[in-house]
């Protein structure tokens, strides 16, 4: 570590046991040291390094976990830097633990400092496969939601990686009922969030944020109107306590009537995605409130 320590200081960066600090890097990240226990190679396995690249990480005696409290987007330029800062203290390649993505230092430092959009999602998000489904993983490292799309794996990527980019590039305010299409040409599709079925609360890949479900071509939009109720505290925090204060699990009725009842305060769609940013997860949709919470209940194992 002491290496690691004299290298990072040089850059302004110090390193403990516990933790990573940098008056210009503006923010404090956890630390964890990791033995290399013949996996390093295989992590980064995806195609995203040379032959030469992942032989050199499959050497590497071990390995720093970063838990840092940032999105990358938000946070590229300072990125950048911090991981140039690993790169001169011996760093080989760098691995998004909410993907599973693992690029090269110097891949990372060009995406990063590129300001495109496209390179950034395709750096950071990954598409999987689930039978006739398709899924994103990985836009909560830039506090978003993931989408996913019952089609054929074509129609899919023409679909994903457009919405999600779109997210990414413009921000824009998007709500359940809204429609989405890439283009003019094509059909468009009702959006309509869930909770993130895919991972358990907990896991690295698990998206905070929920995912996008995209419906049936030709999907009609929603009136939307200016304010919408936000629940104070979230819909899905009342449910979660009332089912422990139970001890059993909450009926239909139970958990409607919460809804019914809860504490709301009208905010703009901009103000009320604000929140949500800023607490770090979505909450459940209010007409949806039944069955979202059995997703949330019966995560995945």
């Amino acid at each position: 570590m002491a290496r690691w320590q004299a290298a990072l200081a040089r850059a302004g960066v110090t390193l403990d046991d516990r933790s990573l600090t940098s008056q210009a890097l503006d923010f404090h990240a956890t630390v964890e040291w990791v033995d290399n226990d013949g996996s390093f190679g295989e992590a980064f396995g995806y195609g995203t390094m040379s032959a030469q690249e992942q032989s050199a990480v499959a050497d590497a005696g071990s390995a720093l976990v970063l838990d840092l409290p940032v999105y990358l987007d938000a946070a590229a330029p300072a990125l950048a830097a911090l991981i140039g800062a690993l790169g001169d203290a011996g760093a080989l390649g760098v691995r998004l633990e909410q993907s599973k993505l693992g690029w090269s230092v110097a891949h990372w430092i060009r995406v990063l400092h590129s300001g495109d959009p496209w390179m950034l999602y395709r750096c950071a998000v990954v598409t999987l496969r689930d039978g006739d489904g398709s899924r994103s993983c990985g836009m909560h490292a830039f506090g978003l939601p993931d989408a996913q799309i019952q089609a054929p794996p074509s129609d899919a990527d023409e679909l994903l990686g457009p919405l999600n980019v779109y997210q990414l590039a413009e921000d824009p305010v998007l709500v359940s009922g809204d429609t989405f299409a890439p283009d003019a040409q094509t059909p468009r599709r009702r959006l309509e969030r869930w909770p993130d079925d895919g991972y358990p609360p907990g896991h690295p890949c698990h998206n905070p944020f929920g995912v996008w479900r995209l419906g049936a071509e030709g999907g009609t939009a929603d009136p939307r109107s200016d304010l919408r109720p936000v629940f104070i505290p979230a819909l899905v925090a009342v449910l979660t306590a009332a089912e422990q204060n139970a001890g059993r699990p909450l009926r239909r009725d139970e958990v409607e009537n919460l809804t019914d009842r809860g504490a709301c305060i009208m905010m703009t769609h901009d103000d009320a995605k604000k929140l949500e940013r800023s607490r770090g997860y979505a909450d459940l949709e209010p007409e949806l409130a039944w069955r979202q919470w059995q997703v949330v209940r019966e995560p995945p194992a």
